[in-house]
Order: C-alpha cells, then sequence, then structure tokens
C-alpha cells in the first residue's frame, strides 16, 4: 500500500472509530454519576449529625419539576384531618413527573395509596405519589427530574382522580409547601434546614445566612 493510501486508511478509521470512543467515555461518565447519587440516595441524612440542610437556591431548572404541571392544590397538608400529604388535581391520566432526581424504592399498590410510588433523592428526600391510575416505572430504576412516572387516578382510598403527593425525610412526612410554591407550581429558592428532636419528630426551618 502506498504511504498516501495508508494515511488515508488511518484517517478513515481514526473517524469511525474516535467519536464512539468518545460517546462510550460519556456513557460511563453517566453511570459513574448515577451510581454516585444512588449511594448518596442510599444514606442516612442523620446519620452522622442530627442536621442536614438542602439549598434549594442553587438548584438548576433541569434538577427539580412540580410533580403535576398545570395541577391545583384541593387538599393541603395536616388540617383537622391531619392529611399526610398534598393532594393535587388536574384530569384523569395525566403525566405525574418526579420532583427530584432518584431512584425508585417502591411502585406497586400500596393500603390506601393505591398504585403508589415512593422515590429516594440523593438531596435526603423521599417523595410519594400515589392514587395513580397507572405506575410507569418499576423498582430499581434511577429516574431524572421532569420524567412521567404515573398517571392520575382514584386507586385506594380516593374519591376523584387526583395526585396525592408526600414529601418526607426517613419515612417522616412533611408540608410539601415548605418547598414549593403550589399556586405557582414553582421550587421556593431558599435554604431548608432539617433537624431531628430528641423526640424523633422533624424541625424545619429556614436557613438566614
Amino acid at each position: 500500500m502506498k504511504p498516501i493510501q495508508h494515511l488515508a486508511s488511518f484517517l478513515a478509521i481514526s473517524f469511525l472509530c474516535f467519536p464512539a470512543y468518545a460517546q462510550e467515555e460519556d456513557e460511563v461518565a453517566d453511570i459513574d454519576e448515577w451510581q454516585t447519587l444512588k449511594v448518596e440516595a442510599a444514606q442516612d441524612p442523620f446519620a452522622k449529625t442530627n442536621q442536614f440542610s438542602i439549598n434549594f437556591a442553587n438548584y438548576a431548572v433541569e434538577e427539580w419539576c412540580y410533580p403535576l404541571p398545570n395541577g391545583r392544590v384541593i387538599s393541603p397538608f395536616g388540617g383537622a384531618r391531619h392529611h399526610g400529604g398534598t393532594d393535587i388535581k388536574t384530569k384523569p391520566n395525566d403525566s405525574i413527573r418526579a420532583a427530584f432526581p432518584g431512584e425508585v424504592i417502591l411502585s406497586g399498590p400500596h393500603f390506601g395509596y393505591g398504585n403508589c410510588i415512593v422515590m429516594r433523592h440523593a438531596n435526603g428526600l423521599e417523595t410519594l405519589y400515589s392514587h395513580n391510575s397507572k405506575n410507569l416505572v418499576k423498582v430499581g430504576q434511577w429516574i431524572q427530574a421532569g420524567e412521567p412516572i404515573a398517571l392520575t387516578g382514584r386507586t385506594g382510598r380516593a374519591t376523584t382522580e387526583h395526585l396525592h403527593f408526600e414529601t418526607r425525610v426517613k419515612g417522616k412526612a412533611f408540608d410539601s409547601s415548605q418547598i414549593y410554591d403550589h399556586p405557582n407550581h414553582t421550587i421556593k429558592k431558599e435554604v431548608i434546614v432539617f433537624t431531628k428532636q430528641p423526640n424523633g419528630t422533624l424541625k424545619i426551618s429556614i436557613s438566614q445566612k
């Protein structure tokens, strides 16, 4: 083979191979990042201290999502009936979105919740989505913020098609309006501090720093 032909062949092979190699490196990087986040999500946020914080002020658009876009709150957290979540309504079989990137740790029927999904997030939170007509994800999946995970329904103890949405820390539910501005479907750009009390209850405050 002549030198020029040899060089041309080498360049052709390089052109074909290097993009694939770069893509493979990107895929490995994505897997490494996913594994890191998964390990963080599995950790107890109170393992080494009785307090941790989440700086929602630094969250980029792709790092969070309102769980039911265009939804309106029909029943808030707490109240006389000690409601453990926030009920949000749009229409039957509307797409429910993951609030934050995280791993699905439960997906299926769960007592009065009906079809239910629980996700664990690397920021220390857990989120719950229930009464779904259909779950779209399985246990063990890592889901990005904003991805569809279920469709609104009225399975379990529900009188109308809606999303029952909960925010939790170590299984303890707290008012999601501490994080979300529900009327405007936005996240509150604040540093939220979670403190575990001696009696096991959760105190939530806004950092003044």
